[in-house]
This record gives C-alpha cells, sequence and structure tokens, in this order.
C-alpha cells in the first residue's frame, strides 16, 4: 500500500513584540515601541489569532511547532503572516499600519525576521515574503530579496481602493521578476477585503461570506490584463479563499469569450485590443492552484477530484493535480489536532485515486513551493501513513492514529 505525508500549503507564523523589536531599523524604534506599549494597553494577544489549546510560543519555536504538525503526518509547510509590526487591525494576517511607510517597515521586519525562523529548519518551511505592490521599484527588490535569503513564494497584496489593480501594465517588472526567480506568488483568503464595523458577529460572518470574491479579484483581473500571456510560468496559489466560486466564475468567463456581448464589443469599439488569447479556463490549467484550507471536504466536490472525471464541454472541474492541502495551524479554524479526520474523508471518496491523493496531499505542493522530496523522505517515513480508497472511520480531537 502506497503511502504519504503531508505538506500544509497554509500556515501562519509571526515572532513575539520582542522578538520583532530586534529586527526593526533603529529610526522607527520609537514608533515600534509606541504601537508595542499601545498594543499591551488594549489588552490584544502578543501571537495573532491562534487556536485559545496552543501555547504562544508555538508561534516562534520551529522546534514545537514541527512537533505539533507532526502529530497531524505533516511533514513541511508554507508560511503567512498570523500579524505584523504596526498593523492597525489586530485580526489581519497581514494587517496595514495607518501610515504607509509604517506599513512598508512592518513588512520589512516581518519578513527579515521570517528568513531567519524559517533557516531554522532548512526544507521544512517555505516562508511568503508578503511585498507591496504600490511602489514598483521597491516590489521589484523585495521579490529578488525574498528569493536570495531562502524564501519560498510571495504574498500577493490586497487589492484597496486607490491601489494598481493587476491589469496594469506597470506592474509587469514585478511579474518579471516574481517569473525569473521561479517563486510562486500567493493570494490567500480575504486580502482586500472591507473593514466592516462595528466588531461583532455580523462583521465575522460577513468577511466569511465575502472573502472569496475579494480574494478572486486578482484571478479575473491577471486573466484580462494577459500576465499570464506575457509572464507564462508564473505560478499563482488561491490559498483559503474557499474553491466554490472558482467553476463557476471560470464557465460565466469562458461563455462571455466564446459568445462575445455588449461589452467586449465597446471594448472594441474604443480601439482596445484585448490583451489575453485563450480562454481563461486555460490559464487555470497552466497556471493555477488552490490551496483548499483548512480543508475540509464540504468544500470540494470530491467525486469531481479524480482524474477519471470527464467534465462536459463548459463545466469546469477542479482537477487533483491543481488542489493542495492546507492546515490552517495555528488558527482557532484549524483541522489540528483533527487533520487525519480531513484525510480520511479525502481517501474515503471512491473517484479519488491513491495517486490523486499523494497529489493533493504532497506531491503538488512540493512541485508548486520547491520542497526537495528528498529531504523529507525521511521524515515521512518517520511520520508518514498509508493511502487506503477506503479508511477507517474519523477519530475524535486528539485520539492517536497508528503511523505506517
Amino acid at each position: 500500500m502506497a503511502s504519504t505525508a503531508i505538506i500544509s500549503v497554509d500556515g501562519h507564523v509571526r515572532a513575539s513584540r520582542d522578538g520583532f523589536r530586534d529586527y526593526v531599523p533603529t529610526r522607527y524604534l520609537d514608533a515600534f515601541d509606541d504601537w508595542a506599549r499601545a498594543e499591551a494597553r488594549s489588552g490584544r494577544p502578543d501571537a495573532g489569532n491562534m487556536q485559545p489549546r496552543l501555547p504562544v510560543e508555538s508561534q516562534w519555536d520551529p522546534g514545537r511547532r514541527i512537533r505539533d504538525l507532526e502529530s497531524q503526518g505533516v511533514v513541511a509547510e508554507v508560511l503567512f503572516p498570523n500579524g505584523v509590526p504596526f498593523q492597525a487591525n489586530q485580526f489581519e494576517d497581514g494587517g496595514q499600519a495607518s501610515d504607509p511607510e509604517l506599513t512598508r517597515a512592518g513588512y520589512a521586519v516581518y519578513t527579515r525576521w521570517l528568513a531567519d525562523f524559517c533557516a531554522q529548519e532548512p526544507g521544512r518551511f517555505a516562508g511568503q515574503a508578503p511585498v507591496l505592490f504600490d511602489d514598483v521599484g521597491e516590489a521589484v527588490r523585495d521579490v529578488y530579496w525574498a528569493k536570495e535569503h531562502g524564501l519560498g513564494g510571495i504574498m500577493m497584496p490586497g487589492l484597496f481602493p486607490g491601489g494598481r489593480y493587476f491589469f496594469d501594465p506597470a506592474l509587469d517588472p514585478v511579474w518579471a521578476a516574481i517569473q525569473e526567480t521561479g517563486l510562486p506568488v500567493s493570494q490567500h483568503g480575504g486580502a482586500g477585503s472591507p473593514r466592516y464595523e462595528p466588531a461583532g458577529m455580523a462583521a465575522i460572518l460577513t468577511l466569511a461570506y465575502e472573502q472569496a470574491f475579494f480574494s478572486g479579484r486578482s484571478l479575473w483581473q491577471m486573466i484580462v490584463g494577459g500576465v499570464f500571456d506575457r509572464f507564462p510560468e508564473l505560478k499563482v496559489v488561491f490559498t483559503e479563499t474557499q474553491a466554490y466560486w472558482i467553476g463557476v466564475a471560470l464557465d460565466q468567463f469562458d461563455r462571455r469569450v466564446l459568445r462575445g456581448d455588449d461589452w467586449t464589443a465597446f471594448a472594441a469599439y474604443l480601439n482596445r485590443e484585448r490583451a489575453f488569447s485563450r480562454l481563461p479556463s486555460e490559464y487555470w490549467a497552466a497556471n493555477c492552484y488552490a490551496g483548499i484550507s483548512p480543508f475540509h471536504p464540504s468544500q470540494l466536490p470530491l467525486e469531481k477530484l479524480g482524474s477519471g472525471y470527464d467534465a462536459a464541454p463548459g463545466e469546469f472541474a477542479l482537477r487533483g493535480d491543481r488542489v493542495m492541502f492546507g492546515v490552517d495551524y495555528p488558527h482557532f479554524e484549524s483541522t489540528y489536532p483533527s487533520t487525519r479526520d480531513q484525510v480520511a474523508a479525502l481517501l474515503a471518496e471512491p473517484a479519488v485515486t491513491e495517486a490523486d491523493a499523494e497529489k493533493i496531499l504532497f506531491g503538488n505542493a512540493a512541485a508548486v513551493y520547491g520542497f526537495d522530496p528528498a529531504v523529507l523522505r525521511p521524515h515521512a517515513e518517520r511520520v508518514g501513513f498509508a493511502l487506503r480508497e477506503s479508511t477507517e472511520p474519523p477519530r475524535g480531537p486528539g485520539e492517536d492514529y497508528a503511523i505506517s
């Protein structure tokens, strides 16, 4: 029976406020200390969004983090922020400060800290550098810095009013740098969402329902802007953005392109040549991936994931070679400590073969984020598990699994 382990494509990490301070340039120290004192006075936790059962040091202690993840069969992890210095809203993963200069400074501090964090466990973490696109020259330098310092990808900024939209050709130097470095670029769920007030259940659920739309805007903007035509080697991952919208959006977009309509006629009337050459669904098949996180079978039609599924024309289906598994550690909504329940649900679907499952759990992420299977193999042999087309009933939280 084939066996594998998990590469989680969605984890969140940060330093403590004191840990970040060591990375703050001298000219920003006073502002940082003011921010840290204000955070402490407000009573905000010094660890971002976390499960209450986890100790705060699991954020910045790589050994503790790896022990927790290995208990779930996870051998490597893609890392996004769980809060950055100077941010105004504590619940944003890569939040913005009230001052644009401090936003940029906070991102730089976080990225330098992240590179050092990942270097403590070589080959196990693929840190995603948060990069702002407002200053193209700075963004290009940030991309090359991330590559030179061993980070594993670029985290797209949110699309906010007044910023650059992704169909703007002015961003071509950024896409060119990302393509040249071979780094993937990831749109994380909720990026660009409004800051809903007043805080409470209504604000939280509104964000939960709308984050897919705000995250998905980058997909169609890159398609219609011809970004994939000019930079065909770009790899773009949509992580924790939900997945239900992907097929609906691409089917609708394909139909519009095939039939034409008043909007495309109006663009032609304005002498605006179409910048893209293929059907939108073809760009997905060539350039894009879905990081399903926190992974749950309800997010996907599992019977369509298998390589044997034959979609009818105009009925887009996510394939197993474009889907990856996210644990979302240590967020409160993470699959930890019951990740194997979600694996069991995936393996129980008859249409998902062992080959499909291995790609979703491990192979796709290794290829996209550049993990070396040879480095991970000893860890996978130690904490991995057998793949089964039918599996045992799910355990309850915290129950042990037999490791093959």
